[in-house]
């Protein structure tokens, strides 16, 4: 190699190391159109690379995003109501403020995302991948999130009224005193397994109303949540924490509470038909015309009931006699 072909590869290598830093600290565009920003109404920025790319404020309304790559982008504030964001990367972007009503976030990557304050209301969300987003500021009324991944999400007292997050993965996630009702865990087709909300915490949850057919909730928090009216039917919710909970009118037949934590909790006609209660504790909880008699023979009752209340019309296994530690309630 003579000294002129070192010379060019050595400028190329520079140039290079260049082009290299300006996209890193300037963002890459490839080519926005006209007036872009602020003005992107409609824009057709499909499989777009648009990396650290300055968009606060922008109008993005029903652009074309689908399969952008938008990591690390600034989209504070902007306006992408409506628009198709489909399968696009969004990783690390700031989104805070942003308005997503309505837009189509199906298969998103928006890890590590910043979302403070931004509306996803009515979003398509649907198999996106929110794995530990902070979603405490967001709204979220009537979104779809149907298997989405969100383990470790934080959703601590979110508006997630109606949100359809059946099949979803919120292993782990803050959902306490989040307000859920109306919201469906289930999904439509009957062999698949609902959300899966292993180990989250649900303390003071409101989940009136809700669908949480084919759940897992394996050492789930329920502690003073609100589930009153929902069927828990046939459900593994072996040493679940239901302290203080309002189980109301809930369906728990066939259900497996064994070592359970029901302690202080309102099962006031409860249908508790079938299910398994060994270990469990039911300290001074609230059995009046709750049925715990099995359909078909006589399930072993070995659970605390200590300071229990019930009445004449609660339903006891046959031939079981609630302790003397439990309060019969007269009419």
């Amino acid at each position: 190699m003579n000294q002129t072909t070192r010379r060019t590869a050595a400028g190329l290598r520079y140039m290079g190391v260049l082009l290299g830093l300006f996209l890193w600290l300037g963002g890459c565009s490839e080519g926005l159109p006209p007036d872009c920003p602020p003005n992107c109404l409609g824009a057709n920025l499909y499989k777009r690379t648009l990396v650290r790319v300055e968009l606060e404020n922008a109008d993005l309304r029903k652009a074309f995003l689908a399969e952008a790559e938008l990591t690390g982008t600034n989209l504070r504030n902007a306006d992408l109501s409506g628009a198709d964001l489909s399968y696009a990367r969004l990783a690390t972007a700031d989104l805070r403020g942003a308005n997503l009503m309505g837009a189509n976030l199906t298969g998103a990557d928006l890890s590590d995302a910043l979302l403070d304050g931004a509306n996803l209301s009515g979003a398509n969300l649907t198999e996106a991948l929110l794995t530990r987003v902070d979603l405490t500021q967001v709204q979220l009324r009537a979104a779809m999130l149907v298997n989405a991944q969100m383990v470790g999400c934080n959703l601590r007292g979110a508006d997630l009224r109606g949100v359809n997050l059946g099949g979803a993965d919120l292993r782990g996630a803050d959902l306490s005193w989040a307000y859920l009702k109306g919201a469906t865990f289930a999904v439509s087709n009957a062999r698949d397994k609902g959300s899966d909300l292993r180990g989250a915490l649900l303390i003071g949850t409101i989940l009136t109303g809700s669908n949480l057919t084919g759940s897992n909730l394996q050492g789930a928090n329920l502690e003073r949540a609100n589930l009153e009216g929902v069927t828990l039917r046939n459900m593994n919710l072996i040493g679940g924490q239901f302290a203080n909970a309002n189980l109301n009118n809930t369906d728990l037949s066939g259900a497996q509470l064994d070592g359970a934590d029901l302690r202080q909790a309102r099962l006031f006609n409860a249908n508790l038909l079938g299910a398994s209660l060994k270990g469990a504790k039911l300290q001074q909880c609230d059995l009046r015309q709750s049925q715990l008699h099995a359909a078909q023979g006589s399930p072993e009752l070995n659970a605390n009931l200590a300071g229990a209340r019930y009445d004449g019309q609660t339903k006891w296994p046959l031939g079981f006699a609630p302790p003397s530690t439990a309060t019969l309630i007269d009419p």
